[in-house]
């Protein structure tokens, strides 16, 4: 027999990318100190930058390779 509830431990939170993205999105918005602003500003530009090069570059070796 059970003599309480039995200890349920929350769920875990959501982490990796997705949340340090998010994070990044509402530090730009919200921080108080202009220099973190600039920062996750200038980190989400990276970011984008980063994808789109991907986004160019990956193509272009595949269809390089296919040749």
């Amino acid at each position: 027999m059970s003599n309480g509830p039995a200890s349920v431990e929350p769920p875990p939170r959501p982490g990796g990318l997705v949340r340090g993205f998010l994070r990044l999105i509402v530090e730009v918005d919200e921080s108080r100190r202009w220099t973190h602003r600039v920062r996750a500003a200038l980190l989400l530009v990276l970011l984008l930058v980063g994808f789109g090069a991907l986004g160019y570059w990956i193509p272009e070796i595949i269809e390089r390779y296919l040749r």
